[in-house]
């Protein structure tokens, strides 16, 4: 992630990473208090010293089919729709772990 924000960073040669914001999903498997943690660390010595982080949790979803409609799902999700009970494995959201923005000011702003 550090990595793919110092190759945007890039395009503005004079600029600097102020903040990174992610959006993780609840099913992604990254747990957000411990990017929050490793951060600082993850960023030192590179562009993005010193740059905030801000992590969006998206909530897990799946598509039923039985009640033809999105339904949230937890951790503890076993493959059935909470609100009918049907078997349905459609995760629409909960996967994501992408990078949704990356702030770079330059000199010259004010």
């Amino acid at each position: 992630m550090v990595h793919a924000v110092e190759k945007v960073a890039a395009d503005t040669p004079d600029g600097r990473v102020t903040a990174v914001g992610l959006r993780v999903g609840t099913m992604s498997g990254a747990i957000p208090e411990a990017l929050e943690g490793a951060w600082p660390i993850a960023i030192a010595g590179t562009r993005l010293a010193g740059a905030a982080l801000s992590v969006e949790v998206l909530t897990a979803q799946i598509w039923c089919s039985s009640c033809e409609s999105i339904q949230e799902v937890d951790e503890f999700y076993a493959l059935t729709c909470p609100a009918c009970g049907v078997g349905c494995g459609n995760l629409v959201h909960g996967r994501e772990f992408e990078i949704a923005y990356a702030e770079i000011s330059t000199p010259d702003d004010p």
